[in-house]
């Protein structure tokens, strides 16, 4: 250490130079981990799970967010003809009590 400063030494090489690039080396890891769990009681597990959830929902008769926006969109139209209606028939009535 001179001055308070400690030495460092240039290296050639990286000591990370021989790992895999970054994301490949989550790839590789993510491929190995999904292959552990696959052949592990706790694949079975996932297959379990996964029908269970999907009986689960198809009992609670769950629609998919994209079938509930075009419902909500047809319900909020259906409303205003509605309220455009209900004025319609109110001044209908209006003119016919004022003929009487």
């Amino acid at each position: 250490m001179q001055n308070g400063r400690a030495k460092f030494i240039r290296m050639n090489k990286s000591p990370f130079s021989s790992l895999p690039p970054l994301p490949k080396a989550f790839s590789d890891l993510q491929d190995k981990v999904k292959e552990v769990i696959k052949n592990s009681p706790a694949g079975d597990v996932e297959k379990h799970m996964k029908s269970a959830l999907s009986a689960a929902l198809n009992k609670m008769d769950v629609v998919t967010r994209e079938d509930f926006d075009i419902q909500s969109q047809m319900l909020s139209r259906a409303l205003e003809k509605l309220s455009v209606l209900e004025k319609r028939v109110a001044d209908l009535e209006a003119q016919k009590a004022g003929k009487l």
